[in-house]
């Protein structure tokens, strides 16, 4: 296991940068799992990128069957750092160990009421991470795959549309209006029925 953490650090920091902190848990937290945080400006000038790093050495089922190693991250604001973002990711690792299932693409978690506080962001999806390249998504190691899977913030409303319509209509709407889905201070988009 200690090959495939290295692994996985030299790919996170190859498309990242180093890590700059992070933290290793505690009592309350899942055993084995720890939060990174990379350098101000990763992926993109403004965004810092936290991510749970230990979460793959717990094998998750998936829908459909099969076995899943998953490691979870997420883009937020240089300037406005929520200080609940390490809990954040701590206790959606926490619950997917505790069911046995990984995150599903278009997966959303919540609505749950206010996820970083002083925001209007009450849910989470799990999706790809699309400010990336591609050969970011998954880190292959001796060990197994590890999928990388981005949470983006949504609004309430947001959330309801994509429990309604599913993510792929609700993520056709962001590529139409193109938000920065890492302002935890954006409104929602403007959401549409769908036929």
């Amino acid at each position: 296991m200690i090959e495939h953490v290295a692994d996985l650090v030299e790919h996170l920091e190859r498309f990242l940068g180093p890590i700059q902190g992070g933290t290793p848990g505690g009592g309350s937290t899942p055993a084995g799992v720890q939060v990174i945080r990379f350098g101000a400006d990763a992926p993109f000038t403004g965004v810092t990128t936290w991510a749970t790093l230990g979460l793959s050495n717990h094998h998750l089922g998936q829908q459909g069957g099969g076995g899943l190693h998953q490691e979870l991250l997420i883009h937020l604001p240089n300037a406005r750092q929520p200080s609940n973002t390490a809990g954040v990711l701590f206790q959606v690792a926490g619950e997917l160990i505790e069911r046995g299932r990984g995150l599903a693409r278009g997966e959303v978690i919540g609505p749950r009421g206010r996820v970083f506080p002083q925001t209007e962001m009450t849910a989470l999806a799990a999706t790809t991470p699309a400010y990336l390249p591609d050969s970011f998504a998954v880190c292959d190691t001796p060990a197994a795959p590890t999928v990388l899977t981005w949470l983006v913030p949504l609004t309430q409303a947001e959330a309801q549309f994509a429990h309604v319509h599913g993510w792929p209509a609700l993520e056709d709407i962001f590529v139409a209006q193109n938000p920065d889905l890492t302002d935890l201070g954006r409104m929602s988009v403007q959401l549409r029925d769908v036929p």
